[in-house]
């Protein structure tokens, strides 16, 4: 018997029943049970088609080669099918094709991967070209048929495969693949279902490695991923929605780069749209209430602000207050150390890129931040979050004292307000606030509780002008 005859068999049993692409839904303990049985056989067939390659690789054709990848892509990712055994049995499988000849590449997208979409094609594609068209196939309602048929979810690995082919193909393959890429990954892109969204937008995180720049603006296809990636980012309702927001704004990120040059209005348009249109006037706005998805946002922040740079400044008036946020602990906005962590790397990114516009927040930074650091002595939590924490307090406050010089500047208070006093120490308490950072003396736990008294003195000051120093320490 041939080796082609032995695989046969083999793969067959390795199709992935339909019934998984719906999963969570099954309620049927039948399905369930016999959806299990599949996958502990699985594992055993994995096994012997390893076997079958380490005796026989050498003999394996173009077409074999294709099928034993096609199988076990679809276990080297994501997926209820999988389990660690199987992940594991498919990484060794997959490792003996590491480095596939552009035949075989061709083999796999033409004959396995495009009869799966081939019923449904992309309104906005010329399939045969993998150019964006100038206007959508059918008309503006073509989308809705795009949704009818879709005959490719009825294979729940395509996904995982796709993403193997994607991550496999050299960049000089790109020009002559390109008609064979394009069309799967826009299907998963522009899916109804978030986790199609999800799956697409982490497959073109992975083509942007690779693809040419000049391919992605000739074929028109980076606007139409573009587009893509930001309604991915109003999908704010789904379990997949954190994933999302963070796989989309990545893709985003990655795109604006690749395809636009430094310093270029274009580029900085594109970066205004993900941060100003995107996360604060979309997720920020839309999902306020929603703690996971706001913390999934924040974390995409760092190098969005780090992209802007000085650009970042037009969104100060949104950005500071919503980080700050999180530091405030009451009873309407319980303290979560998890987004107070990302919310003061993000704003250490921001001292960072926008310290010329930073003087006139700093005190409302300080405040903050002072406030943080009380509440945490007062709690007595020595937890690892508790701790990381501090230690990203510490770093935000270093950075605000090395950009904007002014907030540790010593004011020379009147006599009338006694350094020693409490409520009245505010001529100091922004520089004590630093060596408590740095210190953590009770003496400056002291003076940093006399800065959230701030508004008090600021009080103080509309009512008594002898008391000017205060509000010039302030400003």
């Amino acid at each position: 018997m041939s080796t082609s005859d032995t695989l046969k068999p083999l793969l067959h049993h390795l199709q992935i029943p339909s019934d998984y692409a719906r999963y969570d839904d099954i309620i049927d303990d039948s399905v369930l049970e016999r959806l299990d049985e599949w996958k502990q056989t699985a594992d055993r067939v994995l096994s012997g088609i390893r076997s079958i390659i380490d005796y026989n690789a050498s003999d394996l054709s173009i077409a074999d080669q294709a099928n034993i990848i096609a199988a076990a892509a679809t276990f080297n990712g994501e997926g209820p099918w999988i389990n660690e055994k199987s992940q594991k049995i498919s990484e060794d499988i997959l490792h003996t094709f590491a480095h596939p000849e552009i035949p075989l590449l061709s083999h796999l997208l033409t004959q396995i991967i495009k009869p799966l979409f081939q019923s449904n094609p992309h309104p906005s594609l010329n399939v045969t070209t993998g150019r964006r068209l100038a206007r959508p196939a059918g008309g503006h309602m073509a989308s809705q048929d795009f949704y009818e048929g879709q005959t490719w979810k009825a294979s729940p690995g395509a996904p995982n495969l796709v993403s193997w082919c994607v991550r496999h193909v050299p960049r000089e393959a790109y020009h002559d693949l390109w008609h064979l890429i394009i069309p799967p990954v826009m299907a998963f892109l522009d899916d109804y279902a978030a986790r199609y969204r999800l799956c697409g937008a982490q497959i073109v995180s992975e083509m942007l490695k690779n693809v040419p720049k000049e391919l992605l603006r000739r074929t028109g296809v980076d606007g139409l991923i573009r587009t893509s990636l930001s309604t991915c980012l109003t999908h704010l309702q789904h379990p997949e929605t954190t994933q999302l927001i963070q796989a989309a704004v990545s893709a985003s990120l990655s795109l604006t780069l690749l395809t636009t040059d430094v310093g270029s209005s274009d580029r900085f348009d594109q970066l205004c749209a993900l941060l100003g249109d995107g996360i604060i006037s979309g997720i920020w706005l839309y999902a306020y209430e929603k703690p996971d998805v706001i913390l999934a946002s924040v974390n995409t922040l760092p190098p969005v602000l780090r992209a802007l740079g000085i650009g970042g400044a037009r969104y100060l008036k949104a950005l500071v207050p919503q980080l700050l946020h999180p530091l405030q602990h009451t009873p309407t906005n319980p303290s979560a150390p998890e987004l107070q962590i990302s919310s003061l790397r993000s704003l250490s990114v921001l001292i960072e890129e926008c310290s010329p516009c930073l003087p006139r927040w700093k005190t409302t930074i300080v405040d903050a931040a002072a406030r943080c650091w009380v509440q945490l002595k007062d709690s007595g939590s020595n937890d690892p979050d508790s701790e990381l924490v501090q230690t990203e307090l510490r770093h935000m406050c270093e950075l605000l004292g090395r950009h904007c010089s002014s907030v540790i500047e010593v004011r020379k208070p009147c006599g009338s307000l006694p350094l020693g006093s409490d409520n009245h120490s505010c001529g100091r308490s922004i520089e004590a606030f630093f060596h408590l950072t740095q210190k953590c003396s009770e003496t400056c736990l002291t003076v940093a509780r006399a800065v959230r008294t701030m508004k008090v003195c600021e009080w103080q000051v509309r009512t008594n002008p002898g008391r000017a120093w205060v509000k010039e320490t302030m400003e």
